[in-house]
């Protein structure tokens, strides 16, 4: 846990959670970067041929995460946690690992299918490359709001069982919607 379950915050807590959310900023940007650069592959593709594939895609990646192809259908993540080695000696220097991995998606769990709808976004609309990368500063930031929103709360306290799951349907809608009003 970056964050000890305390009331009172000290300034090595706000180092670890800004090199987090560093971390987590780098990773979604890099990933964007590099799903805007696969993307000149699908420019050949007529603006409703891309917008059938992200509707399709779309629904696709939902059912694989969330609905009927749920354990059938298995999206490219790592199984497994971020081992322990990533955080070495220096917490800070450890945060920040954590988040750029985390949000890169490449070695940990994936609980949402809204990742790889965002990938599919970038893949098949090509927004400019501002855009793009703008849309993975907002995945990046997005995935620091728990530990940011956890250093600034005074009480402690864990969310609700099930929250995470309930969350991850609209994230995954919010995220297809939003790439729909691209095309």
């Amino acid at each position: 846990m970056l964050l000890p379950p305390e009331r009172r915050r000290s300034l090595l807590d706000t180092r670890v959670v800004a090199a987090y959310l560093a971390g987590t900023l780098c990773g979604a940007m890099l990933t964007a970067l590099v799903a805007w650069v696969l993307s000149g592959f699908t420019e050949p593709l007529t603006d409703l041929a891309r917008l059938a594939l992200l509707g399709a895609g779309g629904g696709l990646l939902w059912a694989a995460k969330h609905g009927l192809l749920r354990g059938v259908l298995r999206l490219p993540e790592a199984r497994r946690q971020i081992p322990a080695e990533v955080f070495g000696a220096n917490l800070v220097r450890g945060a920040y690992g954590f988040g750029f991995e985390l949000a890169t998606g490449v070695r940990t769990y994936v609980p949402s299918a809204a990742p790889y709808v965002l990938l599919l976004t970038v893949l098949l609309i090509r927004p400019p490359l501002g855009i793009a990368l703008l849309m993975g500063a907002g995945f990046g930031a997005a995935r620091a709001a728990p530990l940011l929103l956890r250093l600034v709360t005074t009480r402690t306290g864990a969310a609700p069982r099930g929250t995470a799951r309930l969350a991850a349907t609209p994230a995954t809608m919010i995220v297809l919607l939003g790439g729909l009003t691209l095309v």
